[in-house]
């Protein structure tokens, strides 16, 4: 077969998708939710990658100057990067309904990456037919990838829908709080009202409720470290340091400088606030994490902060 230059772009695309994947499941990142006070306990809570597949175009041509794949193209595809091919195919095709979809998830020879493609289905009809998505999940075998979808489609709906967002929740098994966490801070973004209504409910055990005020914080403070800090204060006084906390996890991700100057205005969180920007830089600057932990004046917090990082 002729080897054209479309067929050579997409298995440079597709190649380097596949390579970014596997690397963020070996990386993803933790959360730690922040001590209620400086000298509370708190507890270590692995965060799953957030089940969003290759965020690939719905429908019609994908990003600029990109074509729209087919079948004929991801059948010229590698085999190395075929599976990754059908996944996104299935993700474009989504938006023409799940029966439209799935049958791309069919041809994924790898069983990890079929189940992950019918979890990336289920999120992508979400909006539009609520009923198929949840039969999907319903229809995995698998505890993990059930989890996802369920957490997947509860993502889809957290900003118009929430109730019923966090209620899907309930059904992602193991991965219950990280969908909580995920789910309500996406709410934040638009109902920051609904959020702190929810969380001061103080349902479920310590770490529920935890990453609950957790996620509040880091979203909002993704788009403001301000806007995130009034929130935090209207947390439930026991969880505002794990509130602001997230703030600081948040606000690092998009500028270490300015998180930093924004905790030092948060007292009496300015801690929990450097502990949460200390435990982003563990995945970008590992040495300044460690030095920010080491200068942290609560003997609990600091300690804390440096297991963490350290590990």
């Amino acid at each position: 077969m002729r080897t054209t230059p479309f067929t050579l772009l997409f298995v440079a695309i597709f190649t380097l998708l596949l390579g970014l994947r596997f690397a963020l499941e070996r990386m993803a990142p933790s959360i730690v939710p922040a001590e209620a006070t400086a000298v509370s306990a708190d507890a270590v809570m692995a965060l799953p990658p957030k089940p969003d597949g290759l965020q690939s175009s719905g429908s019609g041509e994908g990003e600029e100057g990109t074509a729209r794949l087919d079948e004929a193209a991801c059948s010229r595809m590698a085999q190395a990067v075929r599976d990754v091919c059908w996944q996104a195919l299935a993700r474009q095709d989504a938006g023409a309904g799940a029966d439209a979809a799935l049958p791309w998830c069919s041809r994924v020879v790898d069983p990890e990456l079929a189940l992950e493609c019918r979890a990336d289905v289920a999120e992508s009809v979400a909006l539009e037919d609520r009923g198929s998505a949840e039969a999907i999940c319903v229809g995995i075998d698998s505890v993990k990838w059930r989890g996802q979808c369920h957490f997947g489609i509860g993502l889809a709906l957290a900003e118009t829908d929430p109730d019923y967002a966090v209620g899907r929740c309930d059904h992602a098994e193991a991965f219950r709080d990280f969908c909580r966490h995920d789910v309500l801070g996406e709410t934040a973004l638009v109902d920051v009202d609904f959020v702190v209504a929810f969380c001061a409910r103080e349902e479920g055990d310590e770490l529920t409720r935890k990453t609950c005020w957790h996620g509040m914080g880091k979203y909002l403070a993704r788009r403001s470290l301000t806007e995130a800090a009034a929130a935090c204060r209207r947390a439930t006084p026991q969880w505002q340091g794990n509130c602001f906390h997230g703030v600081g996890w948040g606000a690092a991700e998009r500028d270490t400088e300015a998180a930093l100057a924004g905790c030092a205005g948060e007292a009496p969180f300015q801690e929990n606030c450097r502990q949460g920007v200390a435990h982003q830089l563990k995945r970008v600057d590992p040495e300044r994490a460690v030095a920010l932990c080491e200068s942290l004046t609560s003997e609990a917090i600091r300690s804390r902060c440096l297991a963490f990082v350290r590990r």
